[in-house]
């Protein structure tokens, strides 16, 4: 499975369980050893992506410990990660069959519902807490799953959501759908828009913008926010769909593709995700949070309305490669989403804010 250098990028800040606990490596070069032969139709492609093709029940993260640890051979030498086989050569391994490897656990990889396909693409609903792309060792992603999900196509991630955020991804099929949409992020011709619930009363208008620039990653993977070295243009537009006590649901729409550039942007405007403590916001939304009378029992610890990140991608615009006609994909929310939406129409809700056109920008300036 092969992954483009994507505009947007994911954030990451877990590993997946420790693998050297499920298995351990043998220590002995290859004696009689396992083999196969790289099929004709995947020539080209790294050694981990073929294997992840031909054992697509096998952890990805074992493939890359056997391959970190000298366990497979091409050809009677060590194979490297981002080594490209050709057709018909001969991969060995010893010790573990792949039978015997760490397998994705059943009840992790439930295959995530197709929004839109066509010749050019699979655009997938993304669960939230897990990664788009492994940016550490063993960490589970997305890219990770797409050959036990889809089987043997040739996809590619060509954009990134953080590893807490649901919603809508395109996972292109083949190199020249994959050049495509490249092209179409870095020229910003896919229009974006999440569904953000924050923390705060908002600006009395219901639309206002963002453009504070946004920097590198500094301490605790939160990424630098104003003017400072290396910052980039960035522009977010928002507009205020509801209010409730306490809280405020948010269309956001960002005009360019920085890292955590939602997140940043709310938190810099005082309303930050509901759920973000890397941004100021909360560890999770409880029910006692909202409803007035809420009655606590003894001995019952409160189970919270939502654990996760607060933002979910709900809709991309944009000309299929395929058929070059303009497509809008939208994502549902997830069911922790939609039970808090409920929670606070239903315990917290103020009046509705009016619609209010302005091209005039809210916030501090960096």
């Amino acid at each position: 499975m092969t992954r483009n250098d994507p505009e947007d990028r994911d954030e990451d800040d877990e590993d997946d369980d420790d693998l050297e606990e499920d298995f351990d490596v043998d220590d002995d070069v290859m004696p009689d050893s396992s083999v196969l032969i790289v099929p004709d139709a995947f020539s080209g492609y790294r050694a981990g992506d073929v294997l992840a093709r031909l054992w697509p029940d096998v952890r990805r993260s074992a493939i890359r410990l056997l391959i970190r640890e000298a366990k497979i051979a091409r050809n009677g030498r060590p194979v490297r990660a981002h080594d490209k086989l050709r057709g018909g050569a001969v991969l060995a391994w010893s010790a573990y069959e792949p039978e015997a490897l760490p397998r994705h656990r059943q009840d992790d990889i439930t295959k995530p519902e197709i929004l839109h396909e066509d010749a050019a693409c699979l655009v997938i609903a993304k669960p939230s807490g897990l990664a788009t792309t492994p940016e550490r060792e063993g960490q589970d992603s997305v890219h990770d799953r797409l050959p036990g999900w889809f089987g043997d196509q040739d996809l590619r991630i060509v954009h990134r959501l953080d590893k807490g955020t649901s919603g809508v991804l395109i996972v292109a099929k083949g190199v020249e759908a994959a050049r495509a949409f490249d092209a179409m992020f870095q020229e910003h011709r896919i229009a974006k828009e999440y569904l953000a619930l924050s923390r705060g009363r908002g600006p009395l208008r219901s639309t206002f913008s963002c453009s504070v620039k946004i920097g590198r990653t500094i301490r605790g993977g939160r990424v630098k926010i104003g003017e400072a070295k290396g910052a980039r243009e960035a522009h977010t537009d928002f507009e205020i769909l509801e209010r409730y006590r306490g809280y405020v649901l948010v269309l956001a729409r960002p005009k360019t593709g920085r890292m955590h550039q939602i997140r940043a942007h709310l938190s810099w405007l005082a309303l930050p995700l509901a759920v973000d403590p890397l941004y100021r916001g909360g560890k999770e939304i409880l029910l006692s949070e909202i409803k007035p009378d809420y009655r606590r029992h003894r001995g019952r610890v409160e189970h919270p309305l939502m654990q996760r990140l607060s933002l979910h991608a709900h809709a991309l615009e944009f000309r299929s490669p395929d058929s070059d006609r303009e497509l809008r994909v939208e994502c549902p929310l997830p069911k922790d989403f939609r039970i808090t939406l409920d929670k606070l129409r239903r315990f917290a809700m103020l009046d509705t804010p009016q619609r209010q056109e302005t091209n005039e920008p809210d916030g501090r300036e960096a």
